[in-house]
């Protein structure tokens, strides 16, 4: 028997029932869609956050608490306390070092009135925004006086100074941070938010105001830096300076041993890239379980068919078709389901990729639309695996059955 016929008579058979053809394909339909939209998003939020990290320059480096090993998992909550606002002071003084910050994150609500905000309150210094390119709108940023004196002046955040002061001019107004009084110096320009930051959401306060009316603390969350000349260079000095000043017995320079972990922007980039990617595989795996859900209903779809079928695969038989061409009749109504339902979930969940990164990106402007080709083409290829596997027991069992016993079958 021709191929030609045989694809034509398993079209023909899909056809006849077009409603149960549909219903089978829906698993495959949902687990394609499924998966091609976590690979979109995954690919829309890698491209956001290594376009951000890009956006510091190649100069940058970024020193974080909690050990040095960047492929370790998570920092040892032990050593989170490990960088000191010490550290930034002796970082900055380095000659391989341009400027630095350290930055301390304190959670608190902000309120003016009867008016309140919970932003991201970021105690750090002047050099912050610069390395940021962080500008004011109004009034002016705090400055190294103000560090030094330890005023209580703050910066706000454009959605901050919205919600607290509903349009009114903010500067020279006193509000309140963990009930402690800070005077409003400046207001910054909307800028979005972003994965990384919500500068919009954020509140600027000296660090030294911080450590001592906020927090009480002495540590930092972090350091950022920029080197004059070599990144790798100024890294190593770094790294130097802060095993000297935590008094750690590393002789190898081992960075394992560290409590801390210094990385420059190319580091970064790989790091932050690895693990997008592996969330991204994590989150198709999961996604993926519904093609196996997909590919059991297809077979049982096709041991139904075949049941129902089994007086015209007799009479076949008897006419003169082989187990071969019988075989690949329903490999190819299987394979035929299950590809159809692919090209329907990859349009289904590229249309529905576009439709999230349009949502996303009126809060986050610097998101973008990306769909990977090899998730289309990966896509395709599992769905006509998925049609040969599950399809194969039953285009077996058809191809097997005989063709006297069959023509008896009622």
């Amino acid at each position: 028997m021709r191929l030609k016929d045989t694809v034509k008579t398993s079209l023909r058979g899909l056809t006849s029932h077009k409603t149960r053809s549909v219903l089978t394909m829906l698993g495959i339909i949902i687990g394609i869609a499924s998966v091609i939209m976590m690979m979109s998003l995954g690919k829309g939020a890698e491209g956001l956050i290594l376009g951000q990290l890009s956006s510091f320059g190649p100069q940058s480096l970024f020193v974080r608490p909690g050990g040095g090993n960047p492929n370790g998992g998570p920092p040892n909550m032990a050593q989170m306390q490990s960088l000191k606002y010490s550290d930034y002071q002796a970082i900055i003084k380095l000659p391989s070092i341009a400027e630095a910050t350290a930055i301390l994150m304190v959670s608190g609500t902000v309120s003016y009135q009867e008016n309140s905000s919970v932003p991201q309150v970021l105690a750090t210094t002047p050099e912050t925004f610069d390395l940021n390119n962080v500008d004011v709108a109004e009034g002016r940023l705090f400055d190294s006086t103000d560090v030094e004196g330890a005023t209580r002046v703050v910066d706000l955040g454009y959605k901050v100074a919205q919600d607290l002061f509903d349009g009114a001019d903010p500067v020279g107004k006193t509000v309140s941070i963990k009930r402690q009084d800070f005077t409003v110096i400046g207001v910054l320009p909307y800028r979005g938010a972003s994965l990384l930051s919500d500068l919009d959401n954020s509140v600027y306060v000296p660090i030294t105001t911080a450590q001592r009316s906020l927090s009480g603390a002495k540590n930092v969350n972090f350091i950022m830096a920029k080197a004059k000349g070599d990144v790798d260079l100024a890294a190593d000095d770094i790294r130097y300076l802060l095993r000297d000043l935590h008094k750690l017995d590393n002789p190898t320079a081992d960075t394992r041993f560290d409590d801390f972990l210094v990385m420059t922007q190319v580091q970064a980039l790989n790091t932050f890239g690895a693990v997008s990617t592996a969330l991204t595989l994590f989150l198709s795996a999961i996604a993926s379980i519904s093609l196996v859900v997909g590919g059991i209903g297809i077979m049982n779809i096709m041991l139904v068919s075949v049941t129902e079928r089994t007086r015209e695969i007799g009479l076949r038989k008897a006419v003169g078709a082989s187990q071969g061409d019988i075989q690949a009749q329903f490999l190819i109504e299987a394979t035929a389901l299950t590809t159809v339902g692919g090209a329907v979930g990859i349009l289904i969940g590229i249309s529905m990729s576009f439709l999230a990164s349009l949502i996303i990106a009126g809060y986050t402007p610097d998101w973008h639309f990306a769909v990977p080709g090899s998730a289309v083409l990966w896509a395709f290829g599992v769905a006509s695996l998925v049609g040969l596997v599950f399809g194969f027991y039953p285009a077996r069992k058809a191809a097997r059955l005989d063709p006297i016993e069959a023509l008896r079958y009622e």
